[in-house]
């Protein structure tokens, strides 16, 4: 059984490693977990002899169907405890990723179907992941880190913060920096950032700041459906309940993505939208539930 649980926990990091890079290798996982080379070598092994993964070119590895149904459902069922031991047992943010990592393993399918109705759909975890639908792909986050969009002067919104180091993800929170929180970034010097939040000055160090994932804040955001025709503008959030915002997040409106009214009906309604080189027509009643800032020079 254990070594079942190391196989999905490697599983996970093969997942975001795919996602991400678009290959694994043994090397990239060994750096990944931080893990000798010869027992990732063992646990890649095993995720063979499961069907999860399979060799590609040059000894690569790559996800089958059955492993990537895996790895979502795993990475599902720990967003969805995460947010439960959160609204439901109280447990503070920065102590829930280790519980919810123990509990995902053993979560059947309709424990977690009863666990999302029961939680109302929510499509966010704690830390600021997406939780998708059954059977839903995970949305991929255009968000960058603090370190890397910290300019002096300019607002910021809090979209994610990474679940590990968990001390530095307990100290992140205690300093209130936590998804949705607004923040202005005061100094910036080459290891470390000076941040106001609500009238504070708060110091970070490089490595905290790489932790945070941020979107710029428009000074004016307004409704998706107001936004004229031919104007490009990025997403800052969006409204409405759980299953909405699953919905929306499913068509690529995830917070900072650019998108650009295309058309509009005859009536106004609907509209039509290019995000992420796709076309998508959304009512007004729900284009009106995503918040975007308008980008110049469309």
């Amino acid at each position: 059984m254990l070594q079942r649980r190391e196989a999905e926990d490697l599983l996970k990091t093969v997942y975001t490693l795919q996602v991400r890079e678009g290959h694994v290798s043994v090397e990239e996982l060994t750096r990944a977990v931080h893990l000798p080379e010869m027992v990732i070598r063992e646990e890649v092994d095993v995720l063979l002899t499961f069907g999860w993964v399979e060799r590609g070119s040059e000894g690569s590895l790559r996800l089958t169907d059955e492993g990537r149904h895996r790895a979502g459902d795993l990475i599902r069922a720990h967003r969805l405890w995460e947010r439960y031991l959160v609204d439901r047992e109280g447990m503070v943010v920065g102590a829930v990723h280790a519980e919810a990592d123990q509990r995902e393993h053993d979560t059947t399918p309709k424990e977690m179907e009863k666990l999302d109705a029961e939680l109302e759909y929510p499509a966010w975890d704690p830390h600021g992941h997406a939780i998708p639908a059954p059977g839903g792909r995970l949305p991929s986050t255009v968000a960058r880190s603090l370190m890397d969009e910290g300019v002096p002067g300019s607002c910021l919104r809090i979209i994610q913060l990474d679940d590990e180091p968990s001390e530095l993800l307990a100290q992140l929170v205690v300093l209130g920096l936590k998804p949705g929180v607004e923040i202005e970034i005061r100094e910036r010097e080459p290891t470390l950032l000076q941040v106001q939040l609500d009238g504070n000055i708060v110091p970070l160090a490089s490595a905290a700041a790489r932790c945070i994932l941020v979107v710029p804040v428009p000074a004016l955001p307004v409704p998706l459906g107001e936004l004229p025709v031919g104007v490009r503008a990025r997403v800052v959030e969006t409204s409405g309940s759980g299953k909405h915002q699953r919905r929306m997040l499913d068509m690529g409106f995830v917070p900072g993505a650019e998108v650009t009214a295309i058309r509009k009906a005859p009536l106004g309604d609907p509209i039509e939208y290019r995000i992420k080189e796709t076309s998508v027509a959304l009512r007004r009643e729900d284009a009106d539930t995503i918040s975007v800032g308008e980008l110049r020079d469309a």
